[in-house]
């Protein structure tokens, strides 16, 4: 009668032969007439390279070397445009709110800031077309400018490239599942 004891220390001896053999075996190169790949297959060594692990992005400097697994690539410089639109959209925000509730007004003052509700060289206008005094000039002109600043940031940003690496795709390792759902079926798919 076997006991659990017996069956234990059977199959940890099994499992330590088994990975020594392994290990074994796959440091050794193939005896002899030993049996070759069968057609279409790759030739041994022929595997295509190991997944690269790292970040998708990285920045890049006109002559640094490119890591492999990675490409150049650009794009525009967008931290650059949304700082224009952050400059730009609130103070154009303000003069259209300025310029709306003057000529809601009633007199002939209304009119005089409508220039306003023209973006970057509104404010601009309406200095001369305004009684405005030193402070509102002083004002406008501010608003103006940095209308002008927030457009100029934008446009640049837009125009200008910035040159990264980023990971080829065929070689990337994504450790995301594929989930597959039809009316009848529903399938999962897991790349390693």
């Amino acid at each position: 009668m076997t006991t659990r004891r017996t069956i234990l220390f059977s199959s940890v001896t099994l499992v330590i032969l088994g990975a020594a053999n392994i290990s074994l075996a796959q440091g050794a190169p193939p005896p002899p007439g030993a049996m070759q790949p069968p057609p279409g297959y790759p030739p041994p060594g022929a595997y295509p390279p190991p997944p690269i692990f790292g970040p998708s992005r990285l920045p890049y400097k006109e002559g640094d070397p490119v890591p492999f697994g990675y490409t150049i690539e650009t794009r525009p410089r967008y931290k650059m445009a949304t700082a224009g639109i952050a400059t730009f959209a609130p103070l154009y925000g303000m003069s259209v709110l300025f310029a709306g509730s003057f000529v809601g007004a009633e007199g002939a003052r209304g009119g005089w800031y409508t220039p306003l509700f023209i973006p970057v060289i509104g404010p601009f206008v309406a200095i001369g077309t305004s009684d405005a005094e030193e402070a509102g000039a002083f004002m406008l002109a501010l608003d103006g400018l940095g209308q002008l600043t927030g457009a100029a940031l934008f446009v640049a940003g837009m125009l200008a490239d910035e040159k990264f690496v980023t990971r080829t795709p065929s070689l990337a390792f994504d450790p995301r599942p594929e989930v597959l759902v039809g009316p009848r079926t529903a399938a999962l798919r897991w790349q390693f």
